[in-house]
């Protein structure tokens, strides 16, 4: 635990450090009161960290997966810490790196040798539940609450590939080739209702989308919106979440060939086009049935023309993966290319076209926040070294990312409490979090107590946190709030 003495020099240190506007240019974007955000997040965020990373929780794990079989000179709690925080970067993490921090921060003497035969498939199994219980761990801090209706989650899902060292191809082959030999895929999906991951995990880079999908059909449940790229379109996918009574908001997938529900006719994409051309109009709505039989289902369908740039670069990618194995394009898929399409069973009161368009483009939000990870905390940045080694060491990385998540989650949800045109920047909190690893470090293992940390490293930087506008942009919680304000 700190002393009061070491207490105001940390004080001292960061009011020096925050005058020189380390974080911010100009003047702050709001005032508040940093008493209040200690009085009304701390408690929280003392149970949610507490509770992620408790020594006893951490032994039953341990004991439930073998990684504890007996009484063991090093704890569990102590073999996570030292994976979470002890160096960033884990391409440049050796096992000596590991000891010696064990030594410095446990006071534990352990060898090379003996901290490589810790890495195993057991301790691979403690550290896949122990994310599997971060992810499972949520905090409940929606600020719309029923406005929200009919949807109790807006679940986002995508994944991130990126490529390991050759090592690794037997576990994770790549498609071939010289810079893909092997490669990992990470499997994602966000609530962006109430800012909750919903899973993380890894697989085969070669696995495709489709497969993952179908693997992740039990997680859909009553009242679910589900927004997912086009690679996971699948027709057990949509009859899943229409069965279930839950929602999806998708691209058309360009095999399925949709029929008018009134007349049962194909749509003729060629005179569509010519006629919005002519009337000038954003997008063009209609029913439509897709598939026969039992695997029918009705749906509406929302098509957006593109501008021709984008057209010309969409036929002519097409045109050399259709050359690659043989085959042309279709007249009916070049005039179906000049438009995005979309398809969702919500009803025009509860969504209208233009959310539509605007809800699935935040996809592209949730892929940015893997782009900020790679950048800030280079979760991609491995070095061949055991394979059960490298798998700890990537999810001691999501455990952190989860850990600081709750920690951004409360501060987002202060600054838009205390002023609705404001959000928290996930890359500047991000870069924070990295610089100031230590101090989440020193909460977690008791020697700071949770009200000295946030009048220390929370309180002075929340106002230098915010989104800054762009202009001609709206940023992503803008248009979350303008679409789901006014539901309810």
């Amino acid at each position: 635990m700190f002393s009061r003495h070491d207490t105001a020099l940390f004080l001292f240190k960061y009011s020096i450090f925050f005058k020189k506007g380390a974080f911010f240019r100009g003047k702050p974007p709001f005032f508040f009161d940093s008493c209040k955000f200690t009085a009304e997040y701390a408690d929280t965020l003392q149970v949610s960290i507490g509770n992620a990373l408790d020594p006893v929780r951490l032994s039953e794990i341990a004991r439930e997966t073998g990684f504890l079989q007996r009484k063991s000179k090093l704890k569990p709690e102590e073999f996570i810490d030292t994976l979470m925080f002890s160096w960033f970067d884990h391409s440049q993490l050796s096992l000596q790196d590991c000891c010696n921090d064990l030594a410095q921060q446990h006071q534990k003497s352990l060898s090379k040798v003996g901290l490589h035969k810790r890495f195993n498939a057991n301790a691979l199994k403690f550290m896949k539940a122990v994310l599997a219980e971060q992810i499972a761990s949520k905090m409940n801090l929606s600020l719309l609450g029923d406005k929200w209706k009919p949807f109790s989650r807006v679940v986002i899902a995508d994944s991130s590939k990126f490529a390991l060292p050759e090592a690794y191809k037997e576990d994770y082959p790549g498609y071939g080739g010289a810079r893909s030999k092997s490669l990992l895929n990470i499997q994602y999906a966000f609530d962006l209702k109430d800012g909750n991951w919903e899973n993380l995990e890894f697989t085969k880079g070669t696995q495709n989308d489709k497969t993952h999908s179908n693997n992740s059909l039990q997680r859909i449940i009553k009242g679910d919106l589900h927004i997912r790229d086009l690679g996971y379109m699948t027709h057990d996918y949509v009859k899943k979440v229409v069965k279930e009574g839950a929602f999806f908001l998708n691209r058309l997938h360009p095999l399925w060939k949709p029929a008018k529900s009134n007349t049962g006719k194909a749509i003729n994409w060629t005179a569509l086009y010519r006629k919005m051309c002519y009337t000038k109009e954003t997008h063009f709505e209609t029913m439509i049935t897709i598939g026969t039989g039992n695997e029918a289902f009705n749906c509406r369908l929302i098509a957006v023309p593109v501008p021709e740039e984008i057209w010309s670069e969409r036929i002519r990618k097409a045109q050399e993966k259709a050359k690659s194995v043989g085959s042309a394009l279709s007249d009916d898929y070049k005039a179906r290319a000049r438009f995005s399409v979309f398809i969702t069973n919500t009803e025009q009161n509860i969504l209208k076209a233009a959310d539509v368009i605007q809800l699935y483009r935040l996809r592209w939000q949730i892929e940015l926040i893997f782009k900020n990870w790679k950048s800030l905390l280079s979760i991609q940045k491995v070095k061949a070294v055991k394979k059960e080694r490298f798998e700890c060491q990537l999810i001691a990385k999501l455990i952190w990312i989860l850990l600081n998540w709750k920690i951004f989650q409360c501060i987002d949800n202060f600054i838009q409490k205390n002023s609705s045109n404001y959000a928290c920047s996930i890359w500047k909190f991000f870069k924070q979090a990295r610089q100031c690893g230590h101090a989440i470090r020193k909460v977690v293992t008791g020697k700071i107590n949770f009200m000295d940390w946030c009048e220390i490293f929370i309180c002075p930087i929340i106002k230098y946190l915010v989104i800054e506008d762009k202009k001609g942009k709206k940023s992503s919680y803008v248009i979350v709030n303008d679409i789901f304000n006014p539901l309810g």
